[in-house]
């Protein structure tokens, strides 16, 4: 019986996002925004069952894939399909959203079929970028910080953005994988600071604190990019 618990967590973030896309394609940007966020709690159990467990199987990692090209890649660019729509008077940029699907579908299939992406991720995860674009809708409904709602809702910013953010899901940087391998401060100094200064963040300043470290996450691979 136990087998087959971290499939079910895997349906169920299916299950999440599928509903999630409906909510955002009837225009409920913020309940969908949460359905993201419900999905990444989800998909963090089914790994974390599944190794607790040792019911770890090639069926659940597919399954997992696609449950999570749902809920990672679907549901954000419907959420920016709806945004770019509503903030933009052009009637074709919206379907830049689309990149968002095509590019999260190339980061998992690369994902399932590279045994290297353990301790680092090559490319932007996508639970990251989608609760990123989770962020947005939840970010332009508060308005607690009107220069930030201004330059979002600029003419091409959400496209552009779309564009950037499909890129770095499948560009050749390396970003910090948040899996610990034991607890020692030493081999895992960045992944505490990355924690403690995302917690910080959301904590001070919610998601407007969420959006703000998943782009600090964002600059620190980029930044070692170009260190290097």
């Amino acid at each position: 019986m136990k087998k087959y618990i971290p499939n079910c967590l895997s349906v169920l973030n299916l299950i999440s996002g599928t509903i999630g896309t409906l909510l955002a394609l009837k225009g409920e940007l913020v309940y969908a925004a949460y359905s993201i966020f419900i999905g990444a709690c989800l998909d963090f159990l089914d790994g974390f069952t599944a190794k607790l467990l040792h019911t770890q199987s090639p069926l659940g990692k597919q399954l997992d894939a696609l449950a999570d090209l749902i809920t990672f890649g679907m549901l954000p660019a419907a959420i920016l399909y709806m945004l770019i729509t509503t903030y933009e008077s052009c009637p074709y940029r919206p379907y830049a959203a689309l990149c968002m699907v095509v590019f999260a579908a190339l980061r998992l299939a690369r994902f399932n079929v590279d045994a290297k992406q353990t301790h680092q991720f090559t490319g932007l995860p996508t639970t990251a970028n989608a609760m990123l674009v989770a962020t947005l809708p939840i970010i332009l409904k508060r308005a607690l910080y009107p220069a930030l709602v201004n330059g979002l809702t600029q003419p091409l910013v959400l496209p552009l953005l779309t564009l950037l953010l499909a890129y770095l899901l499948v560009a050749p940087i390396p970003f910090i994988a948040l899996k610990f391998q034991g607890f020692s401060w030493q081999t895992n100094q960045a992944r505490y600071c990355c924690i403690v200064l995302g917690v910080l963040c959301i904590v001070a300043m919610h998601a407007e604190g969420l959006f703000l470290s998943i782009w600090l996450y964002i600059l620190h691979a980029l930044c070692k990019v170009k260190i290097r």
